[in-house]
C-alpha cells in the first residue's frame, strides 16, 4: 500500500491535475465565501462551523501522513515531487470537507 501510495504522490501527471484541481477549488471556495447570502450572520455561523470540521479534518490527515511516512523507509527518498504532491492533495480534500460540511451545516439550519 506505501508502494502505490509513494508511485501515485511520484506521478507528474497526478501533480499536473492536482495544480487544475487546486485552483477550481479554490476559485469555487472564494465564490462561496462572496455569495451574498453568506455574508449575513447565519452565513458566517455556517462557514465558522465548516471550517472547524475541516480544521479537524487537517489535523488529522496530517497526522496519518506524518504516521505513515516516519514509519516506513519512505522518509528516506521524499522528494520535492512527493512533498509538493502529498500537500497539495492534503489542501485539496481540505477544502473539499469544508465545502461539504457547508452544504451538510445549511441544510440542516
Amino acid at each position: 500500500m506505501f508502494d502505490i501510495f509513494f508511485e501515485l504522490m511520484s506521478n507528474d501527471t497526478v501533480f499536473k491535475i492536482g495544480m487544475y484541481f487546486t485552483g477550481i477549488l479554490s476559485i469555487l471556495i472564494i465564490v462561496m465565501f462572496a455569495l451574498k447570502r453568506n455574508r449575513d450572520e447565519r452565513g458566517w455561523k455556517i462557514f465558522g462551523k465548516a471550517s472547524v470540521a475541516a480544521f479537524a479534518w487537517l489535523i488529522l490527515i496530517i497526522n496519518v501522513i506524518a504516521k505513515i511516512t516516519m514509519s516506513s523507509d519512505l522518509a528516506e527518498n521524499i522528494g520535492y515531487l512527493q512533498f509538493a504532491n502529498t500537500f497539495q492533495w492534503v489542501y485539496n480534500t481540505t477544502i473539499i470537507v469544508e465545502m461539504i460540511a457547508v452544504f451538510i451545516i445549511s441544510r440542516r439550519e
